[in-house]
């Protein structure tokens, strides 16, 4: 009768697990489904993304997640969506404590200065703005001094600060600046700045006819070119 009960208590304990390890692998594979379409420039709402998350997500690594990581790739897909305010209210203390994952602040730092309108033309309240910027990126460096992406983009609004602050040069003339061509739009790829950075072009101002595109030569062609004897014959000069 022990060993019936016994093995009714084990099968009980191994469905139980068995349950769990199914939706943890359907968890696992829905986060890794949804970086995928992030990575390839995919904005898509994950809104519950957290919600079919086990138990097992939440111990502690290498055997959980980062507790953050279902809120960090719904902040992510936000940011690119151009849903800043949302972003910029997590610094908010009114909204309660601000998030201690510097991932998180950094998005939020860098939603307030896509909302700054820093080519606004009232100077005093960009300015105002912009300090505001700088003290969000600020506290993300003093959280994780070794985010490189912070330090420059902290480096950047503090110079473009000072120069509004200063206002325009004396003398200086605005540069005429060549039409950007627009590169060929693709019906896949989102238009404008993505997570890759910002599409490439050629150089505004540059005639394109300038560069010679080197194509690299075959194996048997540099195999000649290494065989001393098919150089060009040298004439003896005088």
């Amino acid at each position: 009768m022990r060993s019936i009960v016994a093995g009714l208590i084990v099968s009980a304990l191994l469905i139980a697990a068995g349950s769990v390890s199914l939706a943890e692998s359907r968890h696992s594979r829905r986060l890794a489904e949804a970086h995928e379409r992030l990575a390839t420039l995919q904005y898509t709402d994950e809104g519950d993304l957290a919600d079919d998350a086990t138990l097992l997500n939440r111990l502690p690594a290498p055997i959980g997640l980062d507790p953050q990581t279902e809120t960090r790739h719904e902040a992510t897909v936000s940011y690119w969506l151009a849903r800043y305010n949302g972003l910029t209210e997590l610094t908010d203390a009114a909204n309660g404590p601000a998030p201690t994952d510097p991932e998180l602040l950094l998005l939020a730092a860098n939603a307030a200065y896509r909302t700054s309108a820093p080519q606004s033309k009232e100077t005093k309240a960009v300015v105002t703005r912009l300090d505001g910027v700088v003290q969000a990126y600020a506290d993300v460096m003093r959280k994780a001094p070794n985010l490189t992406d912070a330090a420059y983009n902290y480096e950047f609004v503090v110079k473009l600060r000072d120069q509004i602050a200063k206002g325009p040069q004396k003398g200086a003339r605005d540069a005429k600046k060549a039409p950007v061509v627009p590169p060929d739009e693709s019906i896949d790829l989102p238009t404008g700045p993505t997570i890759h950075g910002r599409p490439g072009g050629p150089p505004e101002g540059e005639s394109m006819s300038d560069f010679k595109t080197v194509t690299p030569m075959r194996y048997d062609e540099r195999e000649e070119q290494m065989d001393p004897g098919r150089g060009q014959k040298l004439r003896r000069k005088g």
